[in-house]
């Protein structure tokens, strides 16, 4: 049952409404931006090195901008509204290394596409010095996904983030279980070094940004209406994602067929 199928009703009680926003964020799983082809090409082969460049730009290029995603729901948010206000500038404060610049996990993660191409290629590479050019698909997700956070009803911004981190979590896992495929490149203990990006996700970050989406965007829903537009900003950004997912699969394909 989805928010916009439900019974109206004229008042609820905030376990009630966290309940219907936990079943709306686990659809997620039924969702084809988290069953798709691009997942089960990178979880079940060793792509080429065109390939693994093709996914190392488009995928930093629709990860980079996620703590202005964050800032823009932020920024949209009550100062009465606490509880949401200070989850997410947590989330904030984990996508930032917690004050590290070191840490930071978009440079964690070119760190590690930046060690994985250098392995395959047998030479020092320097993720910024890759062809930054992206899929049409990468700049939709990114524009609107900006749009859709950003909104001036506070409620889409929120489900968008909701859609973000109940995907991120699977989506993490299937990448790190691709990734695997090339750990022939390296040592063992160099391996797993690399992985750091994936391991604070996996490990905890995302797990606990997966509870906070849901108590934030349950606080600040009181009504139908908001359920709706929460529903509306959730379903709108899976839909950017499977897009993106499905364009990256062809994309891949192409660079094999090339080769």
């Amino acid at each position: 049952m989805t928010v916009a199928d439900a019974k109206p009703r004229t008042t609820e009680s905030a376990e009630a409404v966290e309940k219907r926003v936990l079943e709306l964020a686990e659809s997620v799983y039924r969702h084809p931006a988290l069953n798709n082809a691009f997942y089960d090409l990178w979880c079940s082969t060793e792509l080429s090195v065109e390939g693994v460049e093709t996914v190392a730009r488009n995928f930093y290029a629709q990860v980079s901008p996620t703590v202005n995603r964050l800032a823009l729901v932020f920024l949209r948010m009550s100062p009465d509204d606490l509880v949401a206000r200070a989850e997410t500038a947590e989330n904030i404060n984990d996508e930032m290394g917690n004050g590290d610049p070191e840490k930071v996990h978009t440079v964690l993660l070119k760190n590690f596409f930046s060690a994985l191409l250098s392995r395959i290629r047998g030479h020092e590479v320097d993720f910024d010095d890759i062809d930054p050019t992206v899929l049409p698909a990468t700049r939709r997700l990114v524009e609107e996904g900006a749009r859709l956070f950003g909104d001036e009803n506070v409620k889409v911004g929120c489900g968008a983030l909701l859609a973000q981190e109940w995907h991120a979590y699977a989506q993490l896992v299937r990448l790190y279980e691709g990734s695997r495929n090339y750990m022939h490149h390296f040592p063992l203990e160099e391996f797993h070094e690399h992985c750091e990006f994936f391991y604070l996700h996996i490990g905890a970050a995302e797990k606990e940004h997966k509870l906070h989406a849901v108590s934030s965007s349950a606080a600040l829903c009181g009504n139908e209406e908001d359920l709706a537009a929460l529903e509306h900003g959730f379903t709108r950004y899976l839909d950017l994602l499977a897009d993106f997912w499905n364009e990256l699969a062809d994309a891949v394909r192409e660079t094999r067929l090339s080769a």
